[in-house]
């Protein structure tokens, strides 16, 4: 491919390429475009690791929805208005109402939020599956970025400096999760979402 700013000449021949089950010309165009995402996401949400799930998303979002691409803009543009519905949700989602938990208050009428028990059981299911792929799918090193960012929330930098690997190898490898978990689990997005 030749070199121009984005890396390769024509945009319909690298999504050809990608839809064509070429991981490396994927690979090209996330390490291309995710830093420019990144900034555009934390500019808007003011929080990197915000940022960052945004990111994320937003390249899971690219990835499943490249075989609607026609061409009619650049990919960049394509991809940046993904970001921006992407960055938009964030922002349309409600944030939790802080409650005074003091006598007197009403805090005894607060109504319990237990999921119905088929939604419960469908989530279980859906985690178990998930738990699946963690174990027997990810390598030791993928396991342990997992550890790190959702179940210690670390950021990525702090995740490359732990392991020693560069940001771009983090990102790539938190990618790469997310679709593995995505494929096993394909309801996983929408049981996040509620």
């Amino acid at each position: 491919m030749a070199h121009t700013t984005e890396a390769w000449s024509d945009d319909a021949e690298l999504v050809r390429e990608i839809l064509g089950g070429s991981l490396p010309h994927f690979d090209l165009l996330y390490e291309t475009y995710f830093p420019r995402v990144y900034r555009f996401a934390l500019k808007r949400l003011g929080d990197p690791g915000e940022a960052e799930d945004v990111t994320q998303e937003v390249f899971m979002t690219v990835f499943k929805a490249l075989p609607t691409f026609q061409g009619n803009s650049a990919l960049l543009v394509w991809i940046f208005g993904i970001t921006r519905n992407t960055v938009n949700r964030r922002f349309r989602k409600k944030r939790p109402r802080m409650e005074s938990l003091d006598p007197g208050t009403g805090a005894h009428d607060v109504a319990g939020h237990d999921a119905p028990p088929d939604r419960a059981a469908e989530a279980r299911r859906i985690l178990d599956r998930c738990e699946q792929v963690i174990d027997n799918e990810l390598t030791p090193l993928q396991r342990r970025i997992f550890h790190l960012k959702h179940l210690r929330r670390q950021s990525i930098r702090a995740i490359s400096e732990a392991l020693g690997k560069s940001e771009d190898a983090v990102k790539a490898n938190l990618y790469r999760m997310r679709k593995s978990l995505l494929e096993a689990a394909p309801d996983l997005e929408a049981l996040l979402r509620t």
